[in-house]
């Protein structure tokens, strides 16, 4: 197949990807709650709400390194797009690849445990933009550094 099109390397455009990915995703966990809950009760006059996100407790701390990493694979797509000289190997891009699919796997577990947290306590629950921007993000990314590791020539 043809590596080029239209003047762009193939591997271009999955780096590209990757750092908007994983620019959002990044943001995304750091800025915005991972998960939400609402434990009112109208009748009994008792209002209890709450969130849990990255700068909440110490609950909150996966998260919030989540949310490095993925701005840690921004990084690295920006230094394959703009700066490929500074790139030793591809062994820092690995890492990206790497990071990418345990931010995937710290995200599915917090959500797996989020909730059957929240099943236990018998109360109306939600997934946040954090969860959301972890588990795309980051699935979105992996995906494309693995692309792009196939054709990368550093």
């Amino acid at each position: 197949m043809s590596n080029e099109r239209n003047g762009t390397p193939e591997q271009t455009i999955f780096f590209i990807g990757a750092l908007i990915f994983s620019a959002a995703g990044g943001i995304l966990l750091l800025v915005f709650d991972f998960g939400g809950w609402n434990g009112s009760n109208y009748y009994l006059g008792v209002y209890i709400w709450g969130g849990i996100g990255a700068w909440n407790s110490i609950y909150g701390i996966p998260i919030a390194i989540s949310g490095f990493l993925l701005l840690y694979c921004a990084a690295i797509s920006v230094l394959v797009l703009w700066f490929p000289e500074k790139i030793p190997d591809k062994k820092l891009v690995q890492f990206g690849f790497y990071a990418a699919a345990l931010v995937f796997t710290l995200s599915l577990i917090g959500g797996i445990i989020f909730a059957v947290d929240m099943e236990i306590e018998d109360v109306w629950w939600w997934f946040d933009a954090g969860f959301y921007g972890g588990i795309i993000g980051s699935a979105f990314t992996a995906v494309l550094y693995f692309l792009g590791l196939r054709n990368l020539e550093l």
